[in-house]
């Protein structure tokens, strides 16, 4: 065998024992160190979150029935039962569309458009105040307002007693209330409104709208009662004894009224009542006449003012 041929042999073997240890390495001289393994970076896999448990309002739950089947759902918030209108709109088979917001909440429907402001105690519907001393709440998708609210913003009668079991819906459909921007122009004499926003602003501007209603009621009981005169304009201007409120004599009650004692005067021409059949009030703080303290029965005291009764 030539020289070339054994060259050629001895490569071929020396192949066969080197590529199972380590193969072209002889050739190529050794592979570079490996540095340390990094774990590929982790592509989140997006699972889907469990659904928010739908939380009520927290207050007890009242069954509600029309036409003698269970038909949905209120709840009493401080002996006050409240219902949702879209709920009783929709068992006569009327809707209501409700938008909540931050601010408020905006009911419409086909003759209802209602205002429901965040922390004031009355709304607005068809151009018309109700008193919702306790205001308003949403759980589920739905607002609730007290029951007589209810009533009066469509039509219906609420069938509860205090502390029962249930309530039930009566009527035999909805009927939103008659409103409009002139309303109270339109349904009651101009100088009532006038004058009663009038003495409200000036005896009870800064009390809460529960007494402005107060003094209000207070000036209404006199107009209906055989004892004093039949006006709101009379009642206020009334000196048979003697003045009967003070801002009579400084003035005050011819200043411009802002605007909530304007609302209270609505609301008491609504029929809202918050000291019963109180006839009298006065401010302890300014001094009461004896004559208060002995021959006048006390019915309610609200902000500033106590109320009675003789």
């Amino acid at each position: 065998m030539s020289g070339g041929g054994v060259r050629r042999l001895l490569l071929c073997l020396a192949l066969l024992f080197c590529l199972p240890l380590g193969g072209c390495a002889l050739f190529f001289g050794p592979p570079e160190p490996a540095g340390p393994s990094e774990a590929p970076e982790a592509t989140p896999f997006p699972l889907p979150s469990p659904p928010e448990p739908v939380q009520g309002p927290g207050y007890p739950d009242v069954p509600v029935f029309f036409d003698g089947l269970l038909s949905g759902k209120g709840y009493l918030v401080e002996d006050t039962l409240y219902l949702s209108p879209a709920s009783v709109c929709a068992l006569f088979g009327e809707e209501l569309e409700t938008t909540v917001s931050a601010d408020g909440v905006l009911m419409t429907g086909d003759g209802l458009e209602l205002y429901a402001i965040t922390g004031l105690e009355y709304i607005r519907a068809n151009s018309r105040y109700f008193y919702t001393p306790l205001g308003w709440f949403e759980t589920g998708g739905r607002v609730y307002l007290p029951a007589d609210a209810v009533e009066r913003l469509l039509g219906v009668r609420v069938l509860y007693q205090e502390g029962g079991e249930k309530a039930e819906i009566a009527g035999g459909g909805i009927v939103f209330p008659e409103g409009g921007e002139d309303y109270y122009e339109r349904s009651f004499p101009t100088e009532d409104l006038f004058w009663l926003s009038h003495i409200i602003n000036a005896e009870a501007k800064d009390e809460p709208l529960a007494g402005m209603i107060g003094v209000g009621n207070v000036v209404l009981n006199r107009v209906a009662s055989d004892r004093f005169p039949d006006t709101v304009y009379d009642v206020v201007y009334d000196r048979e004894y003697a003045v009967q409120f003070e801002p009579i004599l400084g003035g005050g009650v011819l200043d411009e009224p802002e605007e909530l004692p304007v609302i209270a005067a609505c609301l008491c021409l609504e029929g809202y009542n918050t000291v019963g059949s109180s006839l009298f009030f006065a401010n302890p703080d300014k001094g009461i006449s004896p004559w208060f303290e002995e021959d006048l029965t006390p019915t309610v005291t609200i902000g500033l003012h106590h109320f009675y009764v003789n």
